[in-house]
């Protein structure tokens, strides 16, 4: 009996480096707090999609394979190094597609490593371009996203980075709005926090600015002020603010809006 439906995705690490494993494991567990059925599995019997290294010797199996390497061995998909979270993230959706396109049995068969029905998948990343939208990362594969914080002020500096460090996502600071904008003009952010009253040109003018470029028409921008009135938040989304956030920030809000931006980038990445 044969079977195409897949409810619970389980990922198999098969003699892995703990460095390699710590990375896919982080995008494991954001898919999985996304609302993705994935999970990690200890033995790789109980798995829908296996990876390994390249010259890894792998036990007999009926899962997805994807290999990390140039992948001379047989293998579904080849993910290169260095292992990026978008590489990853991309890797893991295209095994999961396999997976759901191809007939699988419902009973582990004992047979021997079985050839791909499709051609390998090379998983890569484009080189950064900052005249396009697409999201690209250099040296943060530590890290789920890279958020640039501008606020004049220390303590909402560190604040937003513990914030953001509790979900895997990497801050990078600028007190000005000129300073924000040299920043954005030399690295991509997937998600800005602005403050509005700066010393300078304040964040609306920043928020303003950065829209103009091509490459950030789509960047989550998030305004942060002292001032409530409604007028204010207006003026936040003529600039081109995604969302709006008074300080002091209350951390439960915070997250709350951090998770709705997350489910964003998600989408938006893939």
């Amino acid at each position: 009996m044969l079977t195409t439906k897949q409810e619970t995705i389980g990922i198999c690490l098969f003699e892995l480096p703990e460095k390699d494993q710590a990375v896919i494991q982080r995008v494991v567990s954001f898919a999985a707090s996304q609302g993705k059925d994935y999970r990690l599995q200890p033995v790789v019997e109980h798995a829908s999609v296996i990876i390994t290294l390249e010259d890894s010797e792998l036990p007999r199996h009926t899962a997805v394979l994807v290999r990390i390497g140039d992948a001379d061995l047989p293998c579904d998909i080849i993910l290169q190094r260095p292992l990026l979270v978008t590489r990853v993230m991309r890797a893991i959706d295209d095994a999961v597609h396999i997976l759901t396109s191809r007939p699988i049995p419902v009973q582990q068969p004992t047979v021997a490593i079985i050839e791909p029905l499709l051609p390998p998948v090379v998983v890569t990343t484009p080189e950064y371009d900052i005249t396009s939208p697409s999201i690209t990362h250099t040296d943060e594969h530590e890290y789920l996203y890279t958020a640039l914080v501008v606020d004049d002020s220390a303590a909402i500096r560190k604040q937003l980075e513990l914030e953001l460090r509790s979900a895997n996502i990497k801050a990078e600071f600028a007190e000005t709005g000129e300073e924000a904008l040299e920043k954005a003009a030399q690295k991509l952010y997937d998600l800005i926090f602005l403050d509005v009253i700066m010393p300078g040109i304040d964040g609306y003018e920043v928020c303003r600015k950065m829209r103009t470029s091509k490459a950030m028409k789509k960047t989550p921008i998030i305004m942060l002020s002292g001032k409530t009135s409604p007028l204010d938040e207006v003026q936040g989304v003529i600039a081109g603010a995604s969302t709006y956030l008074t300080k002091p920030v209350q951390p439960e809000q915070f997250q709350k809006t951090l998770t709705r931006v997350s489910k964003w980038l998600t989408n938006f990445a893939r």
